[in-house]
């Protein structure tokens, strides 16, 4: 599994532009941390609103998803408003953390195939892409952390561009870690 340990100290900007550190995030429960391939993919917006669409199931488990893209505040701004997202959104201008976390990049994992037939789904469902921002070439991953930010408890690196962590994946992997710390509670 990831460490997180690494990234714990660095700060990253909100659609608002306040500043963050991560160890803020896992500080009360458990966090999802959503490392988007970029705010202006189609890919990226679907998983930003499946996530939503879950809000109120993490939100019970007193967990939280964080949304990442490279990009401007400004632009992270756009990108919640234009998927609806419910969670935070935090931006950051470099591809650091995307490499720290071992998010790899199109180049290497092309997946032509499936990456157009999922485009062409989502477009079917009317979701589009829209102003490409940071390297449209990065791709995503999710990695859930528990409380404290020991560790990560369940991680999803993106193979190809279509390759996403379903929201239903997500919240069980959030729900594991809650029951474990219910459990380690009780104990």
């Amino acid at each position: 599994m990831s460490r997180v340990d690494v990234i714990s100290n660095e700060r990253v900007f909100d659609d608002r532009h306040h500043l963050h550190e991560f160890q803020d995030f896992w500080r009360d429960g458990p966090v999802a941390l959503v490392f988007l391939p970029q705010f202006g993919s189609a890919f990226g917006l679907a998983q930003a609103r499946e996530l939503t669409g879950r809000f109120d199931e993490v939100e019970a488990l007193g967990a939280q998803v964080i949304l990442i893209g490279i990009g401007t505040s400004i632009q992270g701004f756009t990108f919640r408003k234009r998927s609806g997202a419910r969670t935070p959104v935090m931006v950051t201008e470099d591809h650091t953390l995307y490499r720290t976390m071992g998010l790899a990049t199109r180049r290497r994992l092309l997946n032509p195939i499936r990456n157009l037939s999922a485009f062409f789904n989502l477009v079917r469902a009317g979701i589009y892409p829209y102003q490409r921002t940071g390297d449209p070439r990065r791709l995503g991953g999710v990695f859930v952390v528990e409380q404290g930010g020991r560790r990560v408890t369940w991680e999803h690196r993106a193979r190809y561009a279509a390759d996403l962590a379903t929201g239903a994946d997500v919240v069980a992997a959030l729900r594991a870690v809650a029951a474990q710390r219910v459990t380690a509670g009780t104990s």
